[in-house]
C-alpha cells in the first residue's frame, strides 16, 4: 500500500501525508526542491526530487513515467492545477502502472474554467454574482453599462500555459480609469479575464468527492479570516453543518461536469440579501483540507480506497465547530490588517478595528482549535515553514531599504512575483 503525491511544499499536501501516514499507508512526497513542508513530516515513507513541473514540463512528464514503472506505487495524486494538467495530459500512459483518481483533461480544464463554471452555475439556476464574460472588445463598456463600482477583474483561469505558465490574479476596480487600466494589464497576461460585481460577506466551502457520478463524501465550512483580507486564501476556517440546498447545488454542478475525485466548489454569502452565490470551482483538494480531517472526516483515505477499487457509503459525518488555523497565514493577515488600506470587507470585519485584528490573532488557545502546519507529534514541518517565512521577510526587508543589489536576480524575481 504505497502513494506518490506530488507538490510537497503545500499545505493539503502535508495534510494527506498525515491523513494517510496515520493509517499506515507509504506515502512518497515529490517535489522540485530537496526539502518540502510535507517532506519533512514523520508520516512521510520517502522524498524525491524531480524537474520543476512550472518551467520543466516535459522533464517531469518523464521523470512521473519512469517512476510510476518502477512499480512502487498504488496512487499518483497530483495536487496542484498545474500538476493535475501535467498528469491528466499523461494519463494514457501512467494508468498503465498506477491508479489516477482524478477525471478527463477535457472535464478538468472546464473546471478550470471560471466563465465556463460560471455559465454552466447559470444555466443550472444558481445564483452568481453579476458577471460580464464576453470574449471581445466591448466587454469593458458591457460592464459599465450594467455593473456598478467596485468591479472584480477577475481571470478566466488561476493557471494557464501559453508557452509558459501564467498565473492570474484578481483585481478590483473603483472606477472607469481603473477599469479600462486594469482590465488591459488583465488581458495581456491571461486573455479575456471576467468583470463582476463585488460580492461582500461570507466565504463558504462546499467540499465534495465523487466517484463514478456518486456522491461519496461532503463537508463544509466558512472562512474566519483570508489571505488577502478582502478575500483570498483561507488562514482560519472552520467546520459548519452541511447545508443541503448548497450540497445539492454543488453536486448538480460537479456531476454536470462529469467530475471525478475532489473538489471545492466555492460560495459567498450576499451580506446585501443573504444568498450564497456561485464563485469559482477548484478541482483539486484544498488548502483547509486539514480541517476536515481534525473534525472527523478523512477525504485523503477515503480517495486511497476509491482508487483502489473498494466501495464505500456516503460519508458526510463529522464533528461541527472544529476550527483550523494556518499560523504564519494568519501572521500575514494581521499584517495586511494593520498596515493595509481601509477597503476589508466590512461584513466580516466591522469597522476594520485594528485593535479587534490583534486580539483575533492573539487567541491561541480555543476549544476545538487545531494548527494545520503546527502539530506536537510533528513538529519539522512547522520549524521548516518558519524558517522558509524568515527568509522570505529577510528579502522583503533587503529590498525595502535598498539591499536588492545583494539579493540573487533569480531570487529578486521571485519578491517581485509573491511579494515576499
Amino acid at each position: 500500500m504505497s502513494l506518490f503525491v506530488t507538490d510537497g511544499n503545500h499545505r493539503a499536501t502535508l495534510a494527506v501525508v498525515r491523513a494517510l501516514g496515520r493509517a499506515g499507508i507509504k506515502v512518497t512526497v515529490g517535489q522540485e526542491e530537496s526539502r518540502s513542508i510535507a517532506g519533512c513530516s514523520r508520516y512521510c515513507a520517502a522524498m524525491v526530487r524531480y524537474p520543476s513541473p512550472l518551467t520543466e514540463g516535459p522533464a517531469f512528464k518523464l521523470f512521473l513515467r519512469n517512476e510510476m514503472r518502477s512499480g512502487r506505487y498504488s496512487v499518483l495524486l497530483p495536487m496542484t492545477d498545474i500538476t493535475t494538467n501535467h498528469v491528466a495530459e499523461d494519463a494514457a500512459e501512467l494508468r498503465q502502472f498506477v491508479h489516477l483518481p482524478l477525471p478527463e483533461l477535457a472535464r478538468i480544464r472546464k473546471a478550470q474554467n471560471k466563465g465556463e463554471t460560471l455559465a454552466l452555475a447559470q444555466r443550472l439556476s444558481i445564483a452568481c454574482p453579476a458577471t460580464v464574460t464576453a470574449m471581445n472588445g466591448g466587454a469593458v463598456e458591457q460592464a459599465l453599462e450594467t455593473l456598478s463600482f467596485p468591479m472584480v477583474l477577475k481571470p478566466r483561469f488561476s493557471r494557464v500555459f501559453q508557452g509558459v505558465w501564467r498565473y492570474g490574479q484578481v483585481q478590483y476596480a473603483n472606477d472607469r480609469d481603473e477599469l479600462i487600466s486594469k482590465y488591459q494589464t488583465a488581458h495581456s497576461e491571461i486573455p479575456y479575464p471576467l468583470i463582476q460585481e463585488k460580492i461582500e460577506g461570507e466565504g463558504r466551502g462546499m467540499f465534495l468527492l465523487l466517484w463514478n457520478g456518486e456522491l461519496k463524501a461532503a463537508f463544509a465550512h466558512v472562512r474566519l479570516r483570508e489571505k488577502p483580507p478582502s478575500g483570498g486564501v483561507s488562514v482560519c476556517c472552520k467546520s459548519i453543518p452541511l447545508d443541503k440546498t448548497l450540497l445539492e447545488k454543488s453536486y448538480m454542478l460537479l456531476r454536470e461536469i462529469g467530475w471525478q475525485g475532489p473538489a471545492m466548489v466555492e460560495f459567498k454569502v450576499d451580506r446585501r440579501d443573504g444568498q450564497p452565490k456561485f464563485m469559482e470551482i477548484n478541482g483539486r483538494f484544498w488548502g483547509s483540507l486539514q480541517l476536515a480531517t481534525d473534525a472527523g472526516l478523512n477525504f485523503p483515505l477515503l480517495l486511497y480506497r476509491l482508487a483502489l477499487g473498494e466501495s464505500a457509503p456516503f460519508s458526510g459525518d463529522y464533528k461541527i465547530g472544529v476550527k483550523n488555523r494556518w499560523l504564519l497565514g494568519d501572521l500575514d493577515h494581521l499584517a495586511m490588517r494593520l498596515h493595509g488600506p481601509r477597503d476589508i470587507d466590512c461584513s466580516l470585519f466591522p469597522n476594520n478595528s485594528k485593535i479587534a485584528a490583534i486580539f483575533e490573532f492573539l487567541r491561541f488557545y480555543e476549544r476545538d482549535l487545531y494548527y494545520s502546519d503546527l502539530r506536537s507529534d510533528d513538529l519539522k514541518p512547522f520549524l521548516f515553514e518558519c524558517k522558509k517565512y524568515l527568509s522570505k521577510v529577510y528579502r522583503k526587508v533587503s529590498v525595502s531599504w535598498g539591499g536588492a543589489e545583494r539579493i540573487p536576480n533569480e531570487q529578486r524575481v521571485a519578491v517581485a512575483r509573491t511579494g515576499h
